[in-house]
């Protein structure tokens, strides 16, 4: 009997919070039962693509929503569907966009269709945006089966606050991989930090995710001119990629940061990465639940992130601290400073099954994903 197949509708097949979300569950899945597919736009690096096809997975690009229109981007994942089907389950990881996928899916007689909120921007209260968000929203209510979020706040966000505290929001949280995280060689650990430029005495701060400005990466650029400023011996390093990269790299040299700002590009060892930061910022303008907080924390590393971030983020290792944007880049530096000083790396051990113990292993996490679809996997 061949596989049964569900699609899902995601940004990109790039390392970012969303799509690693979705692989961990792919690779949880039993193959021979179930496999998956995904609509994909052109963003950013295709760092998923062999490992989905690798796996038995199709990815199928499509223009953005805004370059589609509604109609048109309603058909083209209506001829994916029908072109690339059967189906079991359509699953849109797109926010508000998600409702136009999960229309396309009940036209094309589709019997599971899920939207899955990933992200909380209740603090951007353009009126386009907000009018579009509307919009999503009751999309989704007319044509979603089931409504996601990775956290209560996000589907707060996203279905609204009727729908969450009448239980029609189910919270899946964002699992991650554990395997990676006990304690890194320290040869290992100190060449990754020479190849940042880090010497014995400095201090690596730490910065994972999307190059995009929702991220607000340029913030790792404010700290950093901060720190010169300060003659502080702290060096600044970017992991990952996104469409704001060269406009990063333009003000890195414009600033003068070419010795202490380093981007990696996109990494597939974070695990040893995060081991070897000091500290790890999340300098979001909105977030859902920050893959790269409860890395960091796994890892065993202080993590800083905005006030956007939700509490269920914090593993209770005394690792996870808040902090206000409007505090700066002065700010976040005296904090960090501050907080590196105590800083105290817990047994690897403890820290893999605290998070376990909120729910956030990736294994288990799998299961709660794949349950969805009606499928015994």
């Amino acid at each position: 009997m061949a596989a049964q197949r569900v699609l899902h509708i995601i940004s990109s097949t790039m390392r970012a919070g969303v799509t690693a979300m979705v692989m961990n569950v792919y690779r949880h899945a039993d193959h021979d039962k179930l496999q998956f597919d995904f609509v994909a736009h052109d963003l950013g690096d295709d760092d998923f693509g062999d490992e989905i096809t690798r796996l038995g997975g199709r990815v199928f690009r499509v223009p953005f929503l805004s370059q589609a229109g509604m109609p048109g981007f309603v058909r083209l994942i209506r001829r994916i569907i029908s072109d690339n089907g059967p189906y079991a389950a359509v699953h849109a990881h797109t926010d508000y966009q998600g409702g136009f996928s999960a229309w396309a899916a009940k036209q094309s007689g589709i019997p599971i269709r899920i939207c899955h909120a990933h992200s909380d921007t209740r603090s951007i209260l353009s009126p386009v945006f907000l009018a579009k968000k509307h919009l999503g929203r009751a999309i989704i209510a007319r044509y979603a089966t089931q409504r996601c979020a990775c956290s209560r706040y996000a589907g707060l966000s996203l279905f609204g606050k009727r729908a969450v505290s009448k239980g029609r929001v189910t919270v899946i949280r964002n699992g991650i991989d554990l395997s990676g995280f006990s304690d890194c060689p320290p040869l290992v650990k100190e060449q990754l930090r020479q190849s940042c430029g880090a010497d014995a005495q400095s201090r690596l701060i730490g910065y994972v995710g999307r190059l995009s400005r929702e991220k607000n990466p340029a913030f790792m650029l404010e700290m950093a001119a901060e720190a010169q400023r300060q003659g502080l011996n702290y060096r600044f390093v970017l992991a990952g990629s996104g469409d704001m990269r060269d406009t990063l790299l333009r003000a890195r040299a414009h600033l003068h940061l070419e010795d202490t700002v380093c981007f990696l590009g996109t990494r597939d060892d974070i695990p040893s990465l995060m081991q070897c930061f000091d500290m790890v910022v999340v300098p979001s303008f909105y977030e859902g639940l920050p893959l790269a907080a409860l890395e960091a924390q796994a890892a065993g590393t202080p993590v800083i992130v905005t006030a956007s971030v939700p509490r269920d983020a914090d593993m209770d290792l005394g690792l996870f601290h808040s902090m206000d944007l409007a505090a700066g880049a002065k700010g976040w530096l005296r904090r960090a400073g501050v907080l590196l000083a105590d800083a105290v790396r817990p047994d690897a051990a403890v820290r893999i099954q605290a998070i376990r113990d909120k729910g956030f292993d990736a294994a288990a996490n799998a299961a709660c994903v794949i349950s969805l679809y009606g499928l015994n996997n």
